[in-house]
């Protein structure tokens, strides 16, 4: 009789596994980020408002997220669960917060999830086309990407991983080399790079414009603690992650926005605001090599292959937490016997994400529409989310964090100062909410609203079971201290395994 190992994953319930280290699992949020992408077709629009400043801008928002991220790391220590912002929310704050945060977050990476496939789609058919001069519809692309997005979700966190790495290590070959080749060749830029770097950029009328679009930039290193019972030693692979995550990106940003603006001088911000999708194109043809023009273009769809990939595994986990807890269905919470990954809920993302693109695929309907959109409200959601964060680690700090040792800076400094400029964000969005979603002023605001909707049902819900279900209620958070409810293990086919 077959017993070793199979009678471990039985014995392990509904709790994910894994061995990750510190440099996959920063890869794997990284590639939420889609870098070439962001370099490619949106650092231009931070360069439309940044201008010259923009360098200095990106730095500026590694040291806010810097900052987030001593916070958001100090409630990981102590919560010491999964569960990301739904357990770090409710450990602050407590489980009705906690709760109406997790929906959000849901919510939040769907609506950012779904409008990646579309954009493969629509990017892809243009390429091809460009490519052979046959015109097949974007939508046979994005039902390739949904389909091995699918497969790829089903299978153990690793094997993503190990893709994540290689694309991620060719998106950064791709922006290292334009970076050397502008550097290296020395434009006679009308900007020296003492003007490029200068601290006064940061309080330019448009600046609080470009880093609302710069953070969005950085979006997927907030996920590292979700994974927490996949990596190996998450107390010490979390942080190094997240840390590493974000100077990284950070530095790849601000070295590429330097790069354009070193090409371009004083037109920069006329050149982003009239060809921003050809604007990194053009340059790294010229100064790097225009053979290379086709691969580009393919490292930036593989980029959002991956992209999509890394926020189909982060939703997933959000479901199988709340599986677990019992705020979502217990089918939810099930882990394959083989592959060891949360693919009942995979399979559910998978077809959730479907159900958002077929109407636009039988109605024909403009995609752009799908992703231009979806990615600005995304953005909303996630802002909210660190805003949220923030408060729930100075409130867990005087309630119970200054007694037990955490340190003054990390636990109440850092995601002080933080939580206010991440307001003064968060405002910045509410007043102009068209800049990441397009339309007229007002006419979207309806989006806003229905995430803070989210939130509110979820604390509702909260309320909910604490009066009708108080066993599910004690749970909620990946309360380490309920024995969570072993629902969905699939166990008759691991018995049959050890049978």
């Amino acid at each position: 009789m077959k017993t070793s190992g199979y009678r471990a994953i039985a014995e392990k319930g509904n709790k994910l596994t894994g061995n990750m280290g510190a440099f996959g699992l920063a890869l794997s949020v990284l590639a939420f980020s889609a870098p070439l992408t962001t370099v490619s077709g949106y650092v231009p629009v931070a360069l439309m408002y940044g201008g010259a400043a923009s360098p200095t801008i990106f730095i500026a928002t590694m040291v806010l997220l810097m900052l987030f991220s001593l916070g958001y790391l100090t409630l990981n220590h102590a919560a010491k669960r999964p569960g990301d912002f739904y357990a770090f929310i409710t450990h602050g704050l407590g489980k009705s917060a906690g709760l109406g945060a997790g929906l959000l977050a849901t919510i939040t990476y769907f609506i950012i999830l779904a409008g990646v496939p579309a954009y493969f789609g629509v990017a892809s058919a243009d390429l091809q086309r460009t490519l052979t001069g046959w015109a097949f519809p974007w939508y046979y692309f994005t039902l390739a990407c949904w389909l091995a997005i699918a497969i790829f979700g089903y299978l153990h966190i690793e094997v993503s991983a190990k893709f994540l790495t290689w694309v991620m290590v060719a998106e950064v070959i791709v922006c290292v080399a334009f970076c050397a080749g502008v550097i290296g060749s020395n434009p006679s830029s009308d900007l020296p790079p003492n003007a490029i770097f200068s601290p006064s950029g940061l309080f330019n009328a448009n600046s609080p414009f470009a880093m609302l679009f710069a953070v969005s930039f950085f979006m997927g290193f907030e996920a590292t603690a979700l994974f927490r019972d996949e990596v190996r030693d998450p107390d010490r692979t979390i942080p190094r992650a997240t840390y590493g995550a974000v100077i990284f990106i950070g530095l790849l940003y601000t070295f590429c926005a330097y790069a354009l603006i070193r090409v371009y001088g004083h037109d920069v911000i006329s050149v982003a605001t009239q060809s921003p999708a050809t604007m990194f194109q053009n340059a790294f043809d010229k100064f790097v090599s225009a053979r290379m023009r086709t691969p580009v273009a393919i490292l930036v769809l593989t980029s959002a292959f991956a992209s999509s990939l890394s926020i189909h595994n982060v939703l997933t986990r959000y479901l199988h937490n709340l599986g677990i807890d019992g705020a979502f269905p217990q089918y939810l919470s099930a882990i394959h016997p083989k592959h060891l990954s949360p693919h009942r809920s995979s399979i559910t993302v998978s077809t959730l994400t479907l159900l958002v693109l077929l109407p636009f695929i039988v109605t024909g309907a403009q995609p752009e529409l799908l992703y231009g959109r979806l990615s600005g409200v995304g953005t909303a959601g996630g802002l909210i989310l660190m805003t949220v964060v923030n408060v729930s680690c100075l409130v867990w700090y005087f309630r119970e964090g200054r007694f037990i040792g955490a340190g003054v800076f990390k636990a109440c400094v850092a995601p002080g100062i933080s939580a206010v400029l991440f307001v003064a964000l968060v405002v910045l969005v509410g007043k102009h909410f068209e800049l990441l979603v397009g339309g007229e002023p007002g006419q979207s605001t309806w989006m806003l609203y229905s995430l803070c909707a989210v939130q509110i049902f979820g604390m509702a819900l909260a309320v909910y079971f604490r009066k009708a279900k108080p066993e599910v209620f004690r749970r909620l958070g990946r309360n380490p201290d309920v024995e969570p409810r072993d629902g969905g293990t699939d166990d008759e086919a691991v018995l049959a395994v050890i049978q």
